[in-house]
């Protein structure tokens, strides 16, 4: 019996392992590149759901070492990959839509719709995400001329870009006009002692760029 829980165990962790790579790939963007969207059928195949073959209980004085090694892991079907995967594009569009407590009017203002600030890096970094729908617009978030900083509603303390030796502020530049419609692009602010905490409301500001009562996820 016991060997019958080890297969099974050993079949699911496989599966559960492909369900976090999948999930990781689709939801985790590169810095400043665009989120790809996948093209998925309307309806996936279905998935056929496998039974673990009936075990016969041997006497563990007959195999001491039985309990203690778990069984091979079964291969993962190509139908539980295709699951997977259409699992993990659902949390990749719900993790980078835009945020709805967002006034319309600031994307036909400055180009952009905000998708929200996550903590990141244990709490000691804040993300502020968001999709760019005329580049032309938002040319200030990219400009390093403009003091951009993230500032809390609760306390009123101002976070900043950080600055890294070798490749400066943690943002994108429009270099060589670099930016594209359709992107997700990033700033990236410091959060020292964890001060601003999921749940808080911030704003953030890039020149004359601002947007506030964004909730902190």
């Amino acid at each position: 019996m016991q060997s019958a829980k080890n297969e099974t165990r050993g079949r699911s962790g496989v599966l559960g392992a492909v369900v976090a790579v999948a999930t990781a790939m689709a939801v985790s963007p590169a810095f400043g590149l665009a989120q790809t969207s996948a093209q998925i059928p309307a309806e996936p195949p279905a998935v056929v759901p496998t039974e673990a073959p009936a075990a016969t209980e041997i006497p563990a004085a007959a195999h001491p070492a039985a309990n203690d090694a778990a069984a091979p892991a079964r291969a993962v079907t190509p139908e539980q990959i295709y699951t997977a995967m259409i699992e993990a594009e659902k949390t990749r569009r719900e993790l980078w839509r835009p945020d709805p407590a967002v006034p319309k009017a600031l994307a036909e203002q400055w180009g952009v719709q905000v998708i929200g600030v996550q903590l990141t890096a244990g709490g000691y970094w804040l993300r502020f995400a968001f999709r760019v729908k005329d580049a032309d617009k938002a040319g200030m978030l990219f400009d390093n001329r403009y003091k951009t900083y993230l500032e809390s509603e609760k306390t009123g303390v101002k976070l900043a870009v950080p600055t890294a030796a070798k490749v400066g502020a943690l943002r994108t530049t429009n270099r060589q006009g670099n930016i594209k419609n359709g992107k997700i692009y990033t700033i990236m602010f410091s959060n020292p002692g964890a001060q601003v905490k999921p749940g808080h409301k911030v704003a953030v500001v890039a020149g004359e760029f601002k947007v506030e009562h964004l909730t902190v996820n």
